[in-house]
C-alpha cells in the first residue's frame, strides 16, 4: 500500500502520527479513512499496547479486534525516537508530510528535542495536534491520563448514576473518542486555514476540555444559567427506558405537543393529553417523572414490536433497545451498509463500521488493512526518504527500526 491511488477530501495530505492507544490513533483513522496517507510510528521495542488489548489470538500477529477498528488504511513503520539517528528519520519525515500529531505526556516532545518550538521553526508550514490528558500545565498536567479516569473527573459517573445514586461509567471509552473527533476536525480546520495563506500552527487538545465541552449542553443545562434558576430537572431524570412484554423499548413524545398529543390518542390516555401539568414541554420536563411513570404502565401492555409499530403510526418517536447482535441485524443498519466485512491477512475475516460520512464528489475508499508491526517500516523508507536496501539493513541492524 503506497500513497499514490488513495482517493477522498484529504487525498494528499500525509500526517505523522506518534499517538498511541485511543486519542490519537483514532482521530487518524478519520483522517485516513478520507484518504490521508497517514504513517503510524511506534517504538521498536514498545508496540501500541492496543495490540494486544481486547480479543486477540497469536495468528493474528499482533491485530487485535480494537486495533483492526482504529487503524485501518494506514502505513505503519517502527523507528526509535530515543536515538539520535532515529530523530534525524523523522525529522525528513516531516519534511515531506503536512501534520503530525502526538499524545505522549506533556514535556515529553520537548525532552526529545522535537516539541513544537523546534518543528514550527523548521517546518513552518506543519500542523502539529498534542492530545494529552489533562492539558500541559496545572495540577493534574503530569497524571496519567485514561477514559475511565477522565470519565471521573469529567462528572460522567454522576449523571449516569441510578435513582438510588450509585454512579456509573459509561461502558464505553467516551472521552478517548470524543477528544479523537476533536482532534480530527481541529486538525482540517488547521489545514483549511493553511490553504488561506495561515501558514502551520499547533493545536493543543485536553481530553478533559472535550469531555466537558461535550458534556455540557444537556448534561450541564442545570449549571448554565447564573442569574436565573429553574425547576426544569437534569435529562438524566427523564432519559428512560420502558419495559414490554418481551424486552425494551423507548418511546420519547415529550419533544413537541404533536408529539405528545398523537402519543395519548394511540394509547388511548386522553387524561394524559388533557392534564395541564403536560401541557407543554417544559411541563413535561418539569414533571418528567410522572411521564415515565405513566409510560411504564402502558409499554408494559405491549411487546417490543407492538409499541414500536404503534408509535410508528403515530409518527411518535419510538424504537426497540437492540442488543448488539440485533443492532448488527437491524434492517436500518443493514440498508445503510453501516458494517463492512473484510479479510485480513493475519487476522481472518473481520467486521467494522465503514467511514460514517459519504462525500458526493471524493468518497472515502478502503486502501489496506490494519497493519501488522512495522510492515511498511522497509516501504516508506524508500518512498519517501529514497533509502536502499543497504542503508534500510543497515539502520535494522542498528536498532533504529525493526
Amino acid at each position: 500500500m503506497t500513497a499514490s491511488g488513495r482517493s477522498g477530501p484529504l487525498a494528499g495530505i500525509r500526517v505523522i502520527d506518534l499517538s498511541a492507544v485511543v486519542s490519537g490513533p483514532f482521530a487518524t483513522s478519520v483522517l485516513a479513512d478520507q484518504g490521508a496517507d497517514v504513517i503510524l510510528v511506534e517504538q521498536p521495542q514498545s508496540p501500541d499496547v492496543v495490540r494486544q488489548s481486547g480479543p486477540s489470538v497469536p495468528s493474528a500477529d499482533g491485530v487485535s479486534a480494537f486495533w483492526a477498528s482504529m487503524n485501518r488504511n494506514k502505513r505503519a513503520i517502527t523507528l526509535n525516537l530515543k536515538e539520535d539517528r532515529g530523530r534525524a528519520i523523522l525529522f525528513e519525515l516531516l519534511g515531506a508530510a503536512d501534520v503530525v500529531v502526538q499524545n505522549f505526556r506533556p514535556g515529553v516532545m520537548d525532552r526529545l528535542g522535537i516539541g513544537w518550538e523546534v518543528l514550527h521553526e523548521r517546518f513552518p508550514q506543519l500542523v502539529m495536534c498534542s492530545i494529552s490528558g489533562f492539558g500541559p500545565d496545572g495540577p493534574y498536567a503530569g497524571r496519567p491520563a485514561y477514559d475511565a479516569t477522565m470519565q471521573c473527573v469529567a462528572g460522567y459517573p454522576s449523571i449516569q448514576a441510578d435513582r438510588d445514586g450509585t454512579p456509573r461509567l459509561m461502558a464505553t471509552i467516551v472521552c478517548d473518542k470524543v477528544t479523537s473527533l476533536n482532534a480530527a476536525q481541529s486538525i482540517c480546520a488547521a489545514l483549511v486555514a493553511r490553504s488561506l495563506g495561515g501558514g502551520g500552527q499547533h493545536i493543543e487538545l485536553a481530553m478533559i476540555d472535550a469531555s466537558i465541552h461535550f458534556l455540557w449542553p444537556d448534561a450541564m443545562w442545570g449549571d448554565t444559567y447564573l442569574d436565573h434558576q429553574s425547576d426544569v430537572p437534569d435529562l438524566a431524570s427523564i432519559y428512560k427506558l420502558y419495559p414490554t412484554k418481551d424486552g425494551w423499548a423507548i418511546v420519547y413524545a415529550i419533544s413537541t405537543d404533536n408529539q405528545w398529543q398523537s402519543m395519548c390518542r394511540a394509547l388511548g390516555r386522553s387524561d394524559l393529553a388533557e392534564d395541564p401539568r403536560f401541557a407543554d414541554l417544559q411541563g413535561r420536563l418539569i414533571n418528567g417523572d410522572l411521564v415515565n411513570d405513566e409510560l411504564v404502565i402502558e409499554t408494559a401492555r405491549f411487546t417490543t414490536a407492538e409499541i414500536v409499530s404503534l408509535m410508528e403510526s403515530a409518527d411518535v418517536p419510538a424504537a426497540p433497545v437492540n442488543t448488539r447482535r440485533t443492532m448488527i441485524d437491524d434492517p436500518q443498519v443493514r440498508h445503510r451498509d453501516i458494517l463492512v466485512e473484510s479479510d485480513h491477512p493475519s487476522a481472518g475475516r473481520i467486521r467494522s463500521a465503514r467511514p460514517p460520512a459519504k462525500f458526493s464528489a471524493t468518497p472515502s475508499t478502503w486502501f489496506g488493512h490494519a497493519p501488522v508491526f512495522g510492515q511498511h517500516t522497509d516501504e516508506v523508507l524508500a518512498e519517501i526518504l529514497a533509502l536502499s536496501t543497504e542503508q534500510i539493513d543497515q539502520l535494522r541492524n542498528d536498532g533504529i527500526i525493526v
